[in-house]
């Protein structure tokens, strides 16, 4: 082994330690959801969840769900069933933070007389799960804002209070 090759191979290792991280990076996990949500593959979807993923707020979950339950239930039947299409606008990522602004289009609009929503998921990713994860509606956006309504979801009003 020459002396070159022994400065390339600690460098080489490091490259691919480097590389290997990056799926556990909140932009590379969250465009892992979007491929799993776009393939249906909920198998895929669950194993990006966390076991102590913080509770979803989602009302169709029972008191049986435990969290990880709950926000699957959530994301399959509200964008993995109706087929839904996720188109990434905008993403702002910190080290464990993601906020992802998105067109969502979906069958499940069309049903209520909107062609797509937009808001934005905000995720908490650490050690490469998911480990907090809501939709925040844009209710600025009239679509939006009208599709929410037919299902009985308004703007909550701001409290004066921190």
């Amino acid at each position: 082994m020459t002396k070159k090759s022994l400065i390339a191979s600690p460098l080489l290792a490091a490259c691919a330690l480097a590389h290997a991280a990056t799926p556990a990076e909140p932009q590379a996990v969250f465009e892992r959801y979007v491929q799993a949500v776009h393939a249906a593959d909920m198998a895929a979807v669950r194993a990006l969840i966390a076991p102590d993923v913080e509770r979803s707020d989602y009302p169709a979950c029972t008191a049986q769900m435990d969290n990880a339950a709950c926000l699957a239930f959530y994301i399959d039947q509200t964008v993995v069933q109706p087929r839904a299409r996720l188109t990434v606008l905008s993403v702002e990522a910190g080290a464990s933070e993601l906020s992802a602004r998105l067109e969502v289009r979906s069958p499940l609009y069309d049903k209520a007389g909107v062609e797509r929503i937009v808001g934005s998921d905000v995720l908490r990713i650490e050690g490469g799960r998911i480990r907090a994860f809501r939709f925040v509606p844009d209710f600025t956006d009239a679509a939006t804002a009208r599709f929410f309504a037919s299902i009985g979801i308004t703007p909550r009003p701001r409290s004066s209070q921190p």
